[in-house]
């Protein structure tokens, strides 16, 4: 069992009482577990739960039962598991080593704007421009003596979508994922976001500056190369509701 399915339900307990204390969180699942789901599961078990997935150094060695499972998923408003893994499609790439989660402070994780570098982010981004320089001359002079013909085996990010593209090592580029152009594309259109939620379709963000981006599908920020955030509760209320209400 992954630990993303703990760590979201946490994440949820945390904004839905506004507390951290994991003594707190642990009570107000298990009361919820109880009243809505008619499932008994003690503060103490969901303690323990936060302890073996969330704290613990390595993952657990045991699968949770099915039932508490269900409405562990029923938490964060899918009918079952499948519905989960079906919404977050990294589930089924996870190898049983599983890197742990990060428990976000903020509920609203915002990538920093702070001018500061150290030695590896230089090192890191000489690498980088070796690597997309030596791409481009390989990549045309292997065209040059016709080995490889410039077929559109790349996609490159325009404004809200991928378009194909040949391999150039150009800005934004990335080799062509199917899936990945087929859905993933910003939304500009706060309706839009509004219509996907009440359809329970995919729903993912990053913020920066203060500024909330809205995409239909789970993938790296195409400028920013940072992990999108699932869309919680209050993100939706605060950034979505709130801001049509206007």
């Amino acid at each position: 069992m992954s630990k993303k399915l703990i760590t979201l339900v946490f994440e949820k307990a945390e904004t839905d009482i506004g507390s951290k204390v994991k003594n707190r969180m642990a009570q107000h699942l298990s009361d919820v577990f109880s009243d809505e789901y008619n499932y008994p599961f003690s503060t103490k078990s969901f303690t323990n739960l936060y302890n073996k997935f969330i704290e613990a150094d390595t993952p657990a060695n045991e699968d949770l039962k099915p039932e508490l499972t269900k409405c562990l998923c029923k938490y964060l408003g899918y009918k079952n598991y499948a519905e989960f893994v079906t919404a977050h499609p990294s589930e089924l790439e996870e190898p049983k080593v599983i890197e742990e989660p990060v428990i976000m402070k903020d509920p609203e994780p915002e990538i920093s704007d702070s001018g500061g570098s150290t030695s590896l982010d230089f090192f890191n981004q000489g690498s980088n421009k070796i690597v997309s320089l030596l791409s481009v001359v390989v990549i045309s002079a292997l065209t040059y003596f016709g080995f490889v013909k410039e077929e559109q085996n790349c996609m490159v990010w325009e404004e809200d979508h991928y378009e194909k593209s040949a391999c150039t090592g150009i800005a934004n580029e990335e080799p062509y994922q199917e899936l990945i152009f087929l859905n993933f594309r910003k939304i500009n259109d706060l309706q839009e976001v509004k219509s996907r939620r009440e359809k329970h379709q995919e729903l993912w963000y990053v913020k920066k500056g203060g500024e909330v981006e809205f995409f239909t599908y789970y993938h790296a920020h195409p400028i920013y190369h940072k992990g999108l955030h699932k869309v919680t509760d209050y993100m939706y209320k605060t950034h979505v509701l709130d801001k049509l209400e206007e």
